[in-house]
């Protein structure tokens, strides 16, 4: 799966320098590895409010940065969590863990 981002294009978008969006897509990619690793934790343990909480904190940096396909991933496990439900959280663990390691 691939998935390549246009920086100018979210530059244009967002009204930002290249090279901020390029500093601001470093620290996003910190923080999404970070929440990925407590994520796969919360979904071995099935604890849906650490799920709810993770999915949500990516969903949000991935949002602002117009990062949509994995904002919407993330939207799908927040939601799913927050209602208890019991869906392959590690599919779409798998599908996000791919996403961000493409950028």
């Amino acid at each position: 799966m691939s998935y390549n981002i246009d920086l100018q294009k979210i530059s244009d978008e967002l009204d930002f320098d290249l090279e901020d969006v390029e500093m601001l897509i470093e620290v996003f990619l910190d923080g999404a590895n970070e929440s990925l690793s407590s994520l796969k934790i919360a979904i071995d343990e099935n604890n849906l409010e650490q799920i709810f909480k993770l999915a949500h904190a990516i969903k949000g940096s991935s949002a602002n940065l117009l990062l949509n396909n994995i904002s919407n991933i993330a939207k799908e496990m927040e939601h799913e969590a927050r209602e208890g439900n019991e869906i392959n959280y590690l599919e779409k663990f798998e599908i996000l863990k791919k996403m961000i390691s493409n950028i």
